[in-house]
């Protein structure tokens, strides 16, 4: 993959959050949580200062050392993490959708709560654009950490029960097809970043 179509592929990932956290904005607002609608608005921003903080630092990039990820290794790895994150953001919508069709309204504290299922990926990005093994690393945990962790929540229910009504597993909520399939797809995107920062670090691993 060239650095040009790496970039390009990078931005149309980081508008695509854009444009999701937008929605999710809107959906907040037509929830009526004056706190969804802050706190998505300034994670939309935060993921396209990252996103766009990641570039300039890949482009900056340089390599003193045979284990440390190349330039394209490093574009993969970012654009990875950015199209997890948008899965992710659309796995947020959906329960914002689940939560209107409920008549439910989301607490502070559990909008809170949610953004820790971002933070990994972000950490990921930050690492990896950085052309640090550390991202590689940090993305193969990433990647099947949350798929393990929303099936958990979503199959099983909650150990910590600070996730409001999604404490309970789908089943017990009754949820339709949709957020079956947004929670199956959520789930194989997260094994997919693992088996790719795997593969990275194997190629590593050689040299």
């Amino acid at each position: 993959m060239t650095s040009r179509i790496a970039k390009i592929i990078s931005w149309l990932l980081i508008g695509a959050l854009a444009i999701t956290e937008l929605v999710a904005t809107g959906l907040m607002w037509r929830g009526h949580s004056p706190f969804g609608v802050v706190i998505h608005g300034l994670l939309g921003l935060a993921m396209i200062v990252i996103g766009w903080w990641a570039l300039r630092c890949i482009h900056h990039q340089r390599i003193f050392s045979r284990r440390q990820p190349s330039l394209s290794q490093s574009y993969v790895l970012v654009i990875t993490n950015l199209a997890m994150l948008e899965i992710i953001a659309i796995h947020d919508c959906d329960h914002m959708r689940q939560a209107m069709g409920w008549g439910y309204r989301f607490t502070l504290a559990l909008l809170l709560v949610n953004i820790i299922v971002y933070l990994p990926n972000l950490i990921s990005i930050v690492l990896a654009s950085q052309g640090r093994l550390s991202g590689v690393l940090a993305t193969l945990v990433s990647g099947p950490l949350i798929a393990v962790a929303f099936l958990k929540l979503h199959l099983l229910g909650a150990w910590l029960p600070v996730w409001g009504s999604w404490n309970q597993s789908f089943f017990a909520l009754g949820v339709d097809l949709l957020s079956w399939w947004v929670l199956a797809i959520t789930a194989i995107a997260g094994v997919l970043v693992g088996v790719v920062a795997t593969y990275i670090l194997g190629q590593l691993s050689v040299h």
